[in-house]
This record gives C-alpha cells, sequence and structure tokens, in this order.
C-alpha cells in the first residue's frame, strides 16, 4: 500500500522545480524592457532582477543567449542586454 503512495512526489521537489522557471509576469517584464529600448533607439536595455530568484536568473540568461542577445552587463540587481 505505501509503494502507492510512494509516486506522489513531495512538496519541496515540486516547489523547486516551479521556482527555476520564469513567470509569465517575469516574462513580459523582459519583453517590455527590450522594446521599450528598441523604440527609445536604446542601444542597450536593463532588466531589473529584483523579483526573480537565482535560479530564474540563470534561466534568463541562458533563454536571451539562446535567442541571440549579447548581455554586456550582469550584477545581482540587474543585467545590460546589448541590442
Amino acid at each position: 500500500m505505501t509503494n502507492r503512495y510512494d509516486k506522489i512526489p513531495d512538496h519541496e521537489v515540486i516547489k523547486l522545480a516551479m521556482q527555476q522557471e520564469l513567470t509569465d509576469k517575469q516574462i513580459a517584464h523582459v519583453k517590455s524592457e527590450i522594446e521599450t529600448a528598441a523604440l527609445q533607439n536604446d542601444g542597450k536595455a536593463y532588466v531589473d532582477l529584483i523579483s526573480f530568484n537565482p535560479s530564474q536568473k540563470r534561466k534568463l540568461k541562458q533563454v536571451l543567449k539562446s535567442k541571440g542577445y549579447q548581455l554586456v552587463g550582469a550584477s545581482k540587481w540587474s543585467i545590460i542586454i546589448d541590442l
């Protein structure tokens, strides 16, 4: 009987997996910053990362690099993207 219940994942495993992904709100924030910088003809977009946890920051950097963006500055609290 216990083996049946072992198939249910622990709460911590699910929580950890969820925290690694970017939320829709975070994606919209990054998109907005990039579009605003492009419309203003800036060469760089500044993205505030205060609402991102460390896993989400790594994921965002991976996604941006895979989309061809160059990161010219990164700190604990923000990143600067070369457009």
